[in-house]
């Protein structure tokens, strides 16, 4: 209780506006979407397990995502945002010459294939073979996706690999070769990241550079 003749002020609590309420929903199914993708995989990642997840109401759920292709991809858009600052955070550290930027460039891209993004679009992918919906939305998102990849990846590797001829072939090969290797992991968890694999890309960067 305040003392006599000291004036007691209250603070009224901040009210948030329609749009920050409905931010922070579609954050909160994103991120439930991203859990639920991780732990359970696509054909058990229902809209009522988001949802639950969430903690929100199956009204808000539906304002927000008309069907499950929409949040699932939703959820794969926020992780390449993380994804992406992540990459460019760790770039700004690389040295500029070219060689070494090259090799530690190698080994940040595929400890990236380690993490949420990759096994959340990796349940898509398989998702998408048999399932025609998610397969029509999944095409054009992946399509741009790639591209904003293969942007991120040449910032990586610095501008003597991005201004090379053969940039887009270093960028195919790498690429593929990486998704291929980080698959084998889903049946081996456990097993060892590092390996003779890491630097064959290596290697392989520094001979179309060296050409």
């Amino acid at each position: 209780m305040a003392e006599s003749g000291e004036l007691q002020v209250t603070t009224a609590p901040v009210r948030r506006t329609q749009a920050e309420r409905r931010a922070s929903t579609r954050d909160a199914l994103v991120r439930a979407t991203v859990e639920s993708l991780v732990e359970l995989g696509y054909a058990r990642t229902t809209t009522q397990e988001v949802q639950r997840r969430a903690g929100v109401s199956r009204g808000a759920l539906t304002h927000q995502f008309t069907a499950k292709s929409d949040l699932v991809l939703a959820a794969v858009d926020h992780l390449y945002e993380e994804f992406s600052a992540s990459v460019r955070q760790a770039a700004a550290d690389l040295p500029a010459e070219s060689a070494a930027r090259i090799r530690l460039g190698v080994e940040l891209v595929w400890e990236r294939f380690h993490g949420q993004l990759f096994v959340a679009a990796m349940e898509l992918w398989g998702a998408a073979r048999t399932d025609a919906e998610l397969r029509a939305a999944l095409l054009p998102h992946e399509r741009r996706l790639g591209v904003q990849l293969r942007s991120l990846a040449m910032e990586v590797f610095g501008e003597q690999v991005a201004r090379h001829p053969q940039a887009e072939a270093v960028y195919q090969v790498l690429l593929t070769s990486m998704r291929g290797q980080a698959l084998t992991y889903s049946l081996q968890p456990d097993a060892p990241r590092t390996g003779p694999h890491v630097e064959h890309w290596q290697s392989i960067i520094e001979a179309f550079t060296a050409s």
